[in-house]
């Protein structure tokens, strides 16, 4: 089994450098990242089943920055002996912030780079999984979340009744889309936005997934009044309505799964 240790004792053998650890990076609930030195981060998971996901980001990485999408660089992808993916990245300056109107307005310019920056067809995207979790059971989020208490159930039937006219609506497909854009990935320093983090899930899709995504989050995390409601009018204009109200259901169920599973963080 991997550990931290093994992993940076590995990829040094791999890359031929001599990188050390220097901390534990704050944030990441679902992985951890270091800083080591020069100016370098480890990203790392356990989960082998994840090399291929990363590895297909490392292609979108390099898409976005093209652009001017403000993710950091990615050094190195690889994996590790026990098949442990790891990637390291370019170390970015800055720490989360608490949005206020002017801040979310960077964030919405960022989000304009997504369009139509993966113009081939992909097998499976955000827009196709969120059809497929609000209209035809993909994954049983749907059904398991209808079943946590009245509130959900209540909000489920909600969000159903509004996609219901669109179901065979095509859905926008072919933007970037980060796929957990939320206030805790992003950075930023001295009031702007230095860094978009935490990336592994790109792929393609509609970027108002991206967008309602950061609009729960900020009505969830303490964002400026009103702030929500810019990311949610900007998902209208990316978009449209149809487009926007399948990927917010399939973003809400997501998310309703992923705090019910981490009582602390909920």
């Amino acid at each position: 089994m991997d550990t931290t240790a093994s992993v940076v004792a590995e990829l040094n053998v791999a890359l031929g450098t001599s990188y050390r650890v220097v901390r534990q990076l704050t944030g990441g609930l679902q992985s951890t990242a270091y800083e080591l030195t020069d100016g370098v981060v480890l990203k790392w998971t356990g989960n082998p089943a994840w090399a291929p996901r990363v590895q297909k980001a490392a292609e979108l990485v390099r898409r976005a920055r093209a652009v001017g999408y403000p993710t950091p660089a990615w050094l190195a992808v690889g994996t590790t002996a026990a098949g442990s993916p790891y990637q390291l990245q370019e170390f970015v300056p800055g720490t989360a912030p608490t949005l206020d109107a002017a801040l979310a307005q960077q964030v919405i310019e960022i989000c304009e780079l997504q369009r139509n920056l993966l113009p081939e067809d992909h097998e499976v995207t955000w827009s196709g999984w969120s059809h497929g979790v609000v209209f035809d059971g993909w994954d049983g989020v749907w059904e398991r979340v209808a079943e946590y208490d009245d509130e959900a159930t209540e909000l489920l039937r909600r969000y159903g009744a509004l996609c219901a006219p669109y179901r065979d609506e095509e859905l926008a497909h072919h933007d970037f889309v980060h796929g957990d854009l939320n206030m805790g990935n992003l950075l930023a320093a001295d009031g702007r936005i230095t860094g978009i983090i935490d990336i592994e899930a790109a792929g393609g899709g509609a970027r108002a997934y991206d967008l309602v995504s950061l609009a729960s989050s900020a009505a969830r995390d303490g964002a400026a009044d009103g702030v929500d409601e810019l990311f949610l009018e900007a998902a209208l204009r990316a978009n449209g309505r149809a487009t926007t109200a399948v990927c917010a259901a399939a973003a809400f169920a997501s998310v309703a799964e992923f705090v019910h599973d981490r009582p602390t963080y909920a």
